[in-house]
């Protein structure tokens, strides 16, 4: 197995052309083309978080205008991520502006905890770090939540093990 990391926007002409047998991505409501299958897999929740550093955030109520005050460390754009956020903070009239972008989630979470400001993460992904090493913002407006799916080509035919790792994915 070869994984590849990579913004979606990368990542869907590589599965068209089948230089890629799966995406797993954070789903959107772009369309992909008639010639990629979209399955959901699992609903998920983002969140904004904060290293020990930025700790003492945790005690306010926060506003998205809030988050500006402070270093953000974000998704880059191109992401599903980032196009979920950007479109979730435009519908309350803002403008998320990061200090970092990162195209790796695993980045973006390393940077939080270490402390280079708020990160927005998905908390499904991240139960183990949860107020331990990363601690959840309240943010008065409500991000709602969303779905991982997994993409595939209907021009190129699942080898075995491809269909055995959606099948695990899908459980």
């Amino acid at each position: 197995i070869k994984i590849v990391t990579d913004i979606t926007e990368d990542l869907i002409p590589q599965l068209k052309n089948g230089l890629v047998d799966i995406v797993i991505l954070n789903l959107n409501d772009k369309n992909y083309g008639n010639d990629i299958e979209i399955f959901r897999c699992k609903e998920v929740h983002d969140t904004f978080v904060v290293g020990k550093k930025y700790k003492e955030l945790t005690k306010r109520d926060l506003s998205l205008k809030d988050l500006n005050d402070y270093p953000l460390v974000l998704q880059a754009k191109g992401s599903n991520t980032r196009e979920f956020l950007d479109t979730y903070t435009q519908k309350y009239n803002v403008t998320l502006k990061p200090n970092i972008e990162l195209a790796s989630y695993a980045l973006i979470v390393e940077f939080t905890k270490i402390g280079f400001g708020i990160g927005y993460i998905t908390k499904e992904y991240q139960k183990d770090t949860l107020n331990k090493e990363l601690f959840e913002l309240k943010i008065k407006e409500k991000v709602p939540s969303r779905y991982i799916a997994v993409a595939l080509s209907r021009n190129h035919i699942p080898n075995f093990s491809t269909k055995k790792l959606i099948e695990i994915i899908m459980k």
